[in-house]
């Protein structure tokens, strides 16, 4: 969903008194964004073996360094735009982030727009002639997400072969991978296709 690491930012702002580092790293670490790893995945997704032998720590740490800058950068654009603003000094003796009534504003409609997401659990079929797997390991903080896709994946005719383990042949709609980064839910789903000869292709 658009504005799901600005709605995120924002219930967290709301939520606490913060500063603008520690709400970063809060981010980073604590599983508000999975978007380092995606990127990560699609790093080494886009290398040859050879070239992902070469993944060194260092440049690990400078994927991490830009995911920071992103969401500085969007933290700055929040006060910009008069959502977040930095009014006092806590107790650490730190400029603290605060919630405006802007945006509360934009954070119930964000929220509005996730629903509405998370309601759409149609999405059209179409048989195909080999079988695709869909496994996932969605945290249990995000169980409506989770539910919503066992419910989706039932309406696609798969069929669950373990807890986390889906199998069917209907085609993958592209929408509903669209759906599933626009939830943040892609670096949690694994999905696969199984050759002639079975032998597996990763699709996502």
């Amino acid at each position: 969903m658009r504005g799901e690491h600005t709605m995120k930012i924002l219930e967290a702002v709301r939520e606490s008194t913060v500063g603008t580092a520690d709400l970063v790293t809060a981010i980073l670490m604590s599983g508000y964004g999975a978007s380092q790893w995606r990127i990560m995945r699609e790093f080494e997704r886009r290398q040859s073996a050879r070239a992902r032998e070469t993944l060194t720590k260092d440049k690990q740490k400078e994927i991490i360094k830009q995911q920071k800058q992103r969401y500085y950068n969007l933290i700055y654009k929040l006060k910009q735009g008069g959502l977040i603003k930095e009014e006092y000094r806590n107790r650490s003796g730190q400029r603290a982030l605060l919630i405006t009534k802007r945006g509360m504003q934009k954070l119930k409609r964000l929220k509005e727009q996730k629903r509405n997401l998370l309601s759409n659990t149609y999405y059209p079929k179409e048989l195909g002639t080999k079988i695709i797997i869909v496994a996932f390991d969605i945290p249990e903080k995000e169980r409506k997400k989770r539910n919503w896709l066992r419910l989706v994946l039932k309406r696609l005719n798969f069929t669950i072969i373990q807890k986390s383990v889906w199998v069917g042949k209907t085609k993958i709609p592209k929408a509903f991978i669209d759906d599933l980064y626009e939830l943040e839910l892609i670096d949690f789903v694994e999905i696969f296709e199984v050759g002639n000869k079975g032998s597996l292709k990763h699709i996502i």
